[in-house]
C-alpha cells in the first residue's frame, strides 16, 4: 500500500484531495504493530480501501513522541486506555475522529475487521462529513483541556505534609503480595520505586513526629525493596542473558512481554544500583548486585553500537513467535545440566510439560521459563545456558540511538560505578552544541529536533556522572543544556516547560508532559535539573505551578514528588500560600425557596449565584441545565438559557439569574440543577454541578 512519513506531502495532498488520513503509530519491537502490518496492511483489500479513500501514513512514535502522544491523548480519552499500533483517522487538518489500537484483518469475537472498519469510514467521510467534522472538533477541544489546563492546588503549598502522603497513598495501592501496582498487566513502577528509594533515604533529615516519620521511612523501603525482589526473581527479569523484558502479562511479575527496551533497563539498572547499596540484609543485597552485573553485561554485549552509543530496543518476537528465544524445553535443559538438573528445575519452577503459557489461550507450550527466588549459586549455569542460547534465531534490534534514553543510561551507568563506559557515552552527546541537540541518531547520524526530555534527561544524567566521577565539566555542560533548555521549553508564564517549541506544534493541545509513564515526567526531570544547578526560584516556581496535579494524582507524579522532596529539604516547607483554595462548588440559592403566582399564573423568582474571588463564571452554550418534574412549566425572562445577555462572556462576583415557573398543580416541588465552570483568567477547572430546591404554592 502507498505509505508515506509524516511531513508536508501527505498533509498538503490530504488537504488538496480533500482525504481524511490514516495514521498507524508504532515502534519496530512492538509485536501486536508487526501482527497488524502482516494481516492487514499487506492485504491487496485493505489497501486498495486505504489507498482510494486515505492518505496514510506510518509513524514510528519514537521518532516523534509529541504527536505519539498527542493522538495517544486521544485514544485514552476514548478508550480509556492507550497501547499500540495506535489506529487514529484524521480529518485533513490533523483532528482525530476514530480512533483504536490493534484490528485482525478480519472479525474476531466482538472486534470488527479492519477492511470493515475502512470501508466504513471510507463511505461515513463521503455521508456524515458535518457529523465527522462535529466530533474532531470536540476531540481536538478535548485534547486541548486535558493537554494544557494546569489543576489548581487546594493546598497551594510545598510542605512536608504533601511528601508524606503520597507515601500513604502508594501504601494503598501497594500488591502486598507480589509487589508492584495493580494487578495485570504488571509494569514496573520506574518513577514509584525512585521517589520510594529516595525518600527512604532524605525523610530523616526532615523534623515531624519520630515515630511516625519511622513507620513513613520503613514503609517506603518495604515498597521499593519488595517491589525489585519481586521484579528479580520473576520471569520478566531475563536471569540467563541479563536485563529485563517490558512488562508482565499476568499480574505476578512471571510470563512477561519479550521486547527488551533500553529506556526500561537504565532506569532497572540505576534503581538495583541505589536500593543495593542501602539495603542491609546480604543475601538480598547479593540478588540486587547479581541484577546489575547482569544488566551491565547485557548492555555490553547486545545493545552497544559501533558509533559508541547503545541500541533501543530489542523485538518481542521472532519470526512471529514471542519468546522462542529465551525459553527452554526439559530435555534440553536437562542435556545441558546433567546431574544438575533435579536441583535446577526444582529452584527455577521448570516442569516436563512447561511452564511457560501462551498469553492469548492460556495453553502449556512445553517450554519454560526461569523462575523463583534468584540464587547467585546458579551464576555457572546460566553461563552455559546463555552460550547455548548465542546460537539460536535473536530478536531484530532497533538502533536508533535516542538522546533521552541516552541521557537516562548515562545516570544509570554512572550509579552502577560504570564510569569508563558513562564517560564515553557522555562525551559522545556532549560533543553535540546545545542549540543543535538531535532527538536522535540513525546510523551513526543525527536524525530531528530535540524535545524537551531530550535536553532535560541529557542534563541529569551529566549532573549523576559528575557526582559519581567528581569531575565538575560534567556539571558545567548539564548547566549548558538547561540553559537551552529553558529558553526553548519554558512556558513563561507559568514557569514550567511545554514538550515541544512551538514551530513543531500541529495548531492545537501543545503538550505540557506531566505526569510519569515509561519514562520520568520531562517536567519533573527538568525541574530536578534546575534545582541541582541553584535555581531554586525558577525550579519551585515550575513545581508550585502542578501542585494540582500532584495532590490529585501522586501516584503519576513521583517525578515531581522527588522535586517536592528535594525542595522542602533545602528551603523548608513554604509559608502558606495566598494562591485561592479551589472551591468544590459554587454558592447557589433561590431568591426565595418559596415562590407564589401572580395574576398571570407564573412564579417568579431568581437563582442568586455567588462566584468566588478570583474566579468568573463563564457562559457555555448551552449555559445551564434545567432539571424539572413534569408538573411544572420553566420559562428563562432574560438570556437564551437564565444567563442574561452581555456582550461579555464571562460573569463575576453575584450572579442573578431571573426565571419563570408555572406549576401544574396546587402545590409544585421542583429542583433546579445548573452547569457551571469556573475559570481565572489562566485555566479553567472541570465542569460541576449544583442543585436548589424549592417550591410552588397556589393560593
Amino acid at each position: 500500500m502507498d505509505w508515506y512519513p509524516w511531513g508536508e506531502e501527505a498533509l498538503e495532498r490530504a488537504k488538496a484531495e480533500d482525504k481524511p488520513i490514516f495514521l498507524s503509530v508504532g515502534y519496530s519491537s512492538c509485536h501486536w504493530c508487526h501482527v497488524m502490518a502482516h494481516e492487514s496492511f499487506q492485504d491487496p483489500e485493505v489497501a486498495r480501501v486505504l489507498n482510494h479513500s486515505f492518505i496514510s501514513i506510518k509513524l514510528d512514535r519514537e521518532e516523534r513522541p509529541d504527536l505519539d502522544d498527542l493522538y495517544m491523548t486521544a485514544l485514552q480519552l476514548a478508550m480509556g486506555h492507550g497501547g499500540w499500533p495506535m489506529t487514529i483517522f484524521l480529518t485533513p487538518d490533523l483532528k482525530p475522529w476514530f480512533v483504536g489500537t490493534y484490528f485482525p484483518r478480519n472479525a474476531r469475537g466482538e472486534v470488527p475487521g479492519f477492511v470493515t472498519v475502512a470501508s466504513s469510514l471510507a463511505q461515513a467521510w463521503q455521508d456524515q462529513r458535518a457529523d465527522i467534522q462535529e466530533r474532531a472538533d470536540e476531540f481536538a477541544a478535548a485534547i486541548d483541556q486535558v493537554r494544557e489546563r494546569t489543576l489548581p492546588a487546594e493546598r497551594a503549598r510545598l510542605d512536608i505534609a504533601l511528601v508524606d502522603g503520597a507515601i500513604r497513598t502508594l501504601h494503598g495501592d501497594f500488591d502486598h503480595e507480589r509487589g508492584g501496582y495493580g494487578d495485570k498487566p504488571k509494569f514496573p513502577p520506574f518513577s514509584a520505586l525512585e521517589y520510594l528509594l529516595k525518600y527512604a533515604s532524605a525523610r530523616n533529615m526532615l523534623p515531624g513526629d519520630a515515630a511516625t516519620t519511622d513507620s513513613l521511612v520503613q514503609e517506603a523501603a518495604y515498597q521499593a525493596l519488595f517491589t525489585l525482589e519481586c521484579m528479580a526473581n520473576g520471569g520478566i527479569h531475563d536471569r540467563v542473558g541479563g536485563g529485563f523484558h517490558r512488562y508482565s502479562t499476568d499480574g505476578e511479575w512471571r510470563l512477561p512481554h519479550f521486547e527488551k527496551m533500553l529506556s526500561d533497563n537504565a532506569q532497572m539498572l540505576a534503581l538495583y544500583a541505589t536500593a543495593g547499596r542501602i539495603v542491609e540484609d546480604d543475601s538480598i543485597q547479593s540478588v540486587f548486585k547479581q541484577v546489575e552485573e547482569g544488566i551491565l553485561r547485557w548492555l555490553r554485549e547486545e545493545m552497544w553500537l559501533p558509533d559508541g552509543s547503545y541500541a533501543n530496543a530489542l523485538d518481542a518476537d521472532v519470526d512471529g513467535e514471542e519468546g522462542t528465544t529465551y525459553t527452554w524445553s526439559w530435555s534440553e535443559l536437562q542435556s545441558l545440566l546433567g546431574d544438575q538438573m533435579g536441583a535446577f528445575a526444582e529452584a527455577h519452577g521448570v516442569r516436563p510439560e512447561g511452564n511457560f503459557h501462551d498469553e492469548a489461550t492460556g495453553q502449556l507450550m512445553g517450554q519454560n521459563l526461569l523462575l523463583g527466588p534468584l540464587d547467585p549459586d546458579w551464576a555457572g549455569a546460566y553461563a552455559k545456558l546463555r552460550e547455548v542460547r548465542r546460537g539460536r534465531p535473536q530478536p531484530q534490534r532497533d538502533e536508533k540511538a535516542i538522546a533521552a534514553v541516552q541521557g537516562l543510561l548515562i545516570g544509570a551507568l554512572a550509579f552502577a560505578d560504570a564510569l569508563d563506559e558513562a564517560q564515553a557515552l557522555a562525551a559522545k552527546w556532549a560533543a553535540f552544541e546545545p542549540e543543535s541537540l538531535p532527538h536522535m541518531l540513525v546510523d551513526g547520524e543525527p536524525h530531528g529536533e530535540a524535545f524537551l526530555d531530550d535536553y532535560a534527561f541529557l542534563a541529569q544524567g551529566f549532573l549523576r556522572l559528575a557526582d559519581s566521577s567528581g569531575n565538575e565539566q560534567w556539571r558545567k555542560v548539564a548547566a549548558w543544556y538547561a540553559e537551552e533548555m529553558v529558553e526553548r521549553f519554558q512556558d513563561e508564564e507559568v514557569g514550567d516547560f511545554f514538550y515541544q517549541p512551538p514551530h513543531m506544534g500541529i495548531g492545537f493541545a501543545r503538550a505540557k508532559p506531566i505526569l510519569d509513564q515509561a519514562v520520568p515526567s520531562a517536567n519533573g526531570s527538568a525541574i530536578l535539573v534546575l534545582q541541582r544547578l541553584g535555581f531554586a526560584e525558577h525550579a519551585a516556581r515550575a513545581l508550585r505551578a502542578n501542585l494540582g496535579w500532584i495532590e490529585r494524582m501522586p501516584q503519576s507524579c513521583e517525578s515531581l514528588l522527588s522535586a517536592a522532596l528535594a525542595h522542602v529539604i533545602a528551603n523548608g516547607p513554604d509559608e502558606a500560600s495566598a494562591t485561592p483554595v479551589t472551591p468544590t462548588k459554587l454558592n447557589v440559592r433561590l431568591e426565595t425557596q418559596e415562590v407564589t403566582p401572580s395574576d398571570d399564573g407564573w412564579a417568579h423568582t431568581a437563582l442568586l449565584i455567588e462566584i468566588p474571588e478570583g474566579y468568573r463564571i463563564n457562559s457555555t452554550d448551552p449555559p445551564a441545565k434545567w432539571l424539572i418534574p413534569t408538573t411544572l412549566h420553566i420559562d428563562h425572562l432574560l438570556g437564551e438559557a437564565g444567563f442574561p445577555s452581555a456582550t461579555d462572556d464571562h460573569y463575576e462576583g453575584q450572579l442573578r439569574v431571573p426565571i419563570r415557573l408555572q406549576p401544574r398543580g396546587k402545590t409544585t416541588a421542583f429542583t433546579l440543577r445548573l452547569r457551571y465552570q469556573l475559570c481565572t483568567d489562566r485555566e479553567c477547572l472541570a465542569p460541576a454541578e449544583a442543585e436548589v430546591e424549592g417550591v410552588v404554592i397556589q393560593d
